[in-house]
């Protein structure tokens, strides 16, 4: 009974651990002086996660999984989760002692949906938290 009551207590005061990247937060992307959208930003063990939503409304969310190296992180758009179709990859580099920059190294028209940026748009990203 001893270790049935043990056992009990050991488990009711674990909790969940989180793992937190460095850079992990909510940013927002500006272009050309105006915020233009947002990004929200995970990492574990070095592969990252951005979600990237516009607030215009009727404007696709961005899913993009990559791996961070150093300060800068190669990122892919997940085509199918969201309904945009194009095929988007961006590097984002980090800064911590200032704005950090998200640059378009591919943008591949959808079927459905237009890359509104070029190829080599570069865009900074402001850490809201």
């Amino acid at each position: 009974m001893k270790k049935i009551i043990a056992l009990f207590l050991l488990f009711s005061l674990s909790g969940t651990l989180y793992a937190a990247g460095p850079y992990d937060g909510i940013y927002s992307v500006v272009v050309s002086g105006f915020t233009s959208g947002y990004a929200t930003v995970h990492e574990v063990d070095n592969k990252m996660v951005v979600i990237i939503v516009d607030p215009v409304p009727n404007t696709p969310w961005e899913p993009m999984v990559g791996t961070r190296r150093g300060n800068s992180a190669s990122l892919t758009n997940v085509v199918g989760v969201s309904s945009s179709d194009i095929q988007l990859k961006v590097t984002f580099n980090f800064n911590d002692n200032g704005p950090s920059t998200a640059t378009i190294t591919s943008c591949v028209n959808g079927v459905s949906h237009v890359c509104l940026f070029p190829t080599g748009s570069k865009f900074n990203l402001e850490k809201l938290f």
